[in-house]
C-alpha cells in the first residue's frame, strides 16, 4: 500500500467485531448497525463489509440517500434504514434500491403518496417522538392517523422506532423512564416486525425488554456513549502522525501564525504534518500529544496542514506521534475540549488515510 502522508489513522476491525459481540451477549437481541458518517469516521465501505454477513446484525441505519445507496453497491444484502429525512424527489432510487425510509410526519406520508407510481411498495418505519423534540409523531392520534395512511398498496411498514435523548446520563433517569412509557403508550396494540428504541446508551446502562432490535452505534466504536472510560470496550480508531522536523528556538521567540506563544527559554520545537484539515481542530492548542510515551504540549496556534510541538533533545525526525489512541484516549481528549468523542472523530477527514487491521 503507498503512504502519501506521514499522517494516518488505524482502524482495528478486529477490535469493532469484540465490540459488536460483547453488545450483543448483553442484549441478546438482533442489532441495527449504524452506519452513517462514513461510520463515525472510520469507513463504512470496510465497515460494513466485516458486518454484513452477521447474525448479531439484523440491518443496518444511514443518515442519507447516498450512503444507502452506497452500502447496495458494495454488496450489502440486508434491510437499510435511512434514520433521518431525505428529498423525497429521490423516492424512485428508493424503490429501486430497496432502502428503507422514516415516516416521521403526516406530511411526509402525504408527499410519499403524491409521489408514488410504482408497482412495488415503499419499506418504512414509523418514527416516534417519545420526548426528544425532534423529528417524529409526537401524540397517539397522529400515530394512529399516519398508521392508517400507509395504504399496503403503496406502504410496507416494517418497524417503529424512537430515539432516547439521556440514555447516558444517569441523574436523568426518570426522563428516560419517561420516553420509555410515551413509546409504549403511543404503539400499544400495533404489531411490527421491528420495535426499536435501544441505541449504545441504552444497551450499556439500561435493561429494556419491549423492543426486539436495538442500534449500536458509537459503543460499536469502541467508545462510551457517557464519555467516561469502559475497559469492556476496545477503542477502533487512532490518529497518528510523525515528527517533520525539530529545531532548537531562542528564548522570547513566537511560534505560529498569531505568535500566540512564546518560548520562556531555548527550546526545542517539532513541527508535524497535521492541521485543521486533517480534523484535529484549532482548539487543540495547549492539549497534548504522545512520542515514546511521553505526553508534549502542542503550542502555537494549529495551522491547515502543520502543527507545532515543545519537545525535548530526544526527540527526532521520523519519531510517530500519537493524536489520540491507546495512550490519548478519545474520552481524555473529549473533555479536555469541552466536546464529545463522536464530534472528534466524525471531524477526521477525507485526507487523513485509514489503515484497516484485521487482527492484532
Amino acid at each position: 500500500m503507498l503512504h502519501y502522508r506521514d499522517t494516518y489513522a488505524t482502524v482495528h476491525l478486529d477490535y469493532l467485531l469484540h465490540n459488536v459481540e460483547t453488545l450483543y451477549q448483553k442484549v441478546k437481541k438482533p442489532m441495527m448497525a449504524i452506519l452513517k458518517a462514513n461510520a463515525y469516521g472510520h469507513g463504512y465501505k470496510e465497515v460494513a463489509h466485516i458486518l454484513k454477513d452477521s447474525h448479531m446484525i439484523a440491518m443496518f441505519g444511514v443518515a442519507t440517500l447516498k450512503e444507502a445507496i452506497d452500502l447496495r453497491q458494495t454488496g450489502v444484502k440486508k434491510d437499510i434504514l435511512i434514520l433521518g429525512a431525505i428529498p423525497l424527489e429521490d423516492l424512485d432510487l428508493v424503490i429501486e434500491n430497496d432502502i428503507t425510509l422514516t415516516v416521521y410526519s403526516k406530511e411526509y406520508a402525504k408527499e410519499i403518496i403524491c409521489l408514488y407510481h410504482h408497482n412495488k411498495t415503499v419499506k418504512v418505519h414509523l418514527k416516534v417522538d417519545s420526548g426528544m423534540n425532534r423529528l417524529g409523531l409526537k401524540t397517539r392520534k397522529e400515530f394512529e392517523d399516519v398508521y392508517q395512511m400507509c395504504s399496503p398498496h403503496i406502504f410496507n411498514v416494517t418497524g417503529v422506532f424512537t430515539h432516547f435523548a439521556v440514555a447516558d446520563d444517569s441523574s436523568q433517569n426518570k426522563e428516560y423512564f419517561q420516553q420509555i412509557k410515551t413509546f409504549e403508550s403511543i404503539i400499544k396494540g400495533y404489531d411490527f416486525e421491528y420495535i426499536h428504541s435501544q441505541n449504545s446508551a441504552s444497551m450499556m446502562y439500561h435493561d429494556e425488554t419491549a423492543t426486539n432490535m436495538t442500534r449500536i452505534g458509537i459503543a460499536m466504536y469502541g467508545v462510551d456513549p457517557s464519555g467516561g472510560e469502559n475497559s469492556s470496550l476496545k477503542q477502533v480508531m487512532s490518529l497518528y502522525t510523525k515528527v517533520a522536523m525539530v529545531k532548537k528556538v531562542n528564548k522570547g521567540e513566537h511560534i505560529g501564525y498569531g505568535y500566540t506563544y512564546q518560548t520562556n527559554e531555548d527550546e526545542y520545537i517539532a513541527t508535524l504534518p497535521i492541521g485543521y484539515a486533517d480534523g484535529l481542530i484549532r482548539a487543540n492548542q495547549g492539549r497534548y500529544v504522545v512520542i515514546n510515551g511521553k505526553e508534549y504540549p502542542i503550542v502555537g496556534r494549529v495551522c491547515m496542514d502543520q502543527m507545532m510541538i515543545r519537545v525535548d533533545e530526544t526527540i527526532k525526525p521520523h519519531d510517530l506521534v500519537e493524536i489520540f489512541g491507546e495512550h490519548m484516549t478519545l474520552s481524555r481528549m473529549a473533555k479536555e475540549l469541552h466536546t464529545i468523542p463522536y464530534e472528534i472523530i466524525c471531524l477526521v477527514s477525507e485526507r487523513v488515510e485509514r489503515v484497516y487491521v484485521e487482527k492484532e
